[in-house]
């Protein structure tokens, strides 16, 4: 078993977004097909990204340790990653296309993932 404090630190959300970036680059041809809405699968992922961020700023700097600091870290450096790799997506990669609507989920996956991690950390469990 891993060590917690490993958790604690950007190890696991940058393997994270590295998933994430290798899932979202692929091409079309490659993805298979699921028969869940693509909309719930980036909420799903970015809301576990929102959640290895929010463990990552709680073993590091005093900078992260307001909650508006934390969120704000939370929220733009998901935000910009999506948003980021929707851009990719759509100019870039052939047969795949960025959506707004994608974007949107990310956003909503982040704020959903942070408020729970959040509740968490307030009850003392985090």
């Amino acid at each position: 078993m891993l060590k917690r404090s490993i958790w604690y630190s950007f190890v696991p959300s940058v393997l994270w977004f590295l998933i994430i970036a290798v899932a979202s680059l692929l091409p079309s041809s490659k993805v298979p097909d699921i028969d869940v809405s693509d909309k719930w699968i980036h909420f799903v992922f970015y809301a576990i990204f929102a959640f290895l961020l929010f463990l990552s700023t709680l073993g590091y700097t005093k900078s992260t340790n307001s909650r508006l600091a934390r969120w704000r870290f939370v929220l733009i450096t998901g935000t910009v990653t999506g948003f980021c790799i929707e851009l990719i997506q759509h100019y870039l990669i052939l047969g795949r296309q960025g959506e707004w609507l994608d974007v949107l989920a990310n956003t909503l996956g982040l704020l959903v993932a942070l408020s729970i991690a959040d509740l968490l950390k307030n009850k003392g469990v985090l």
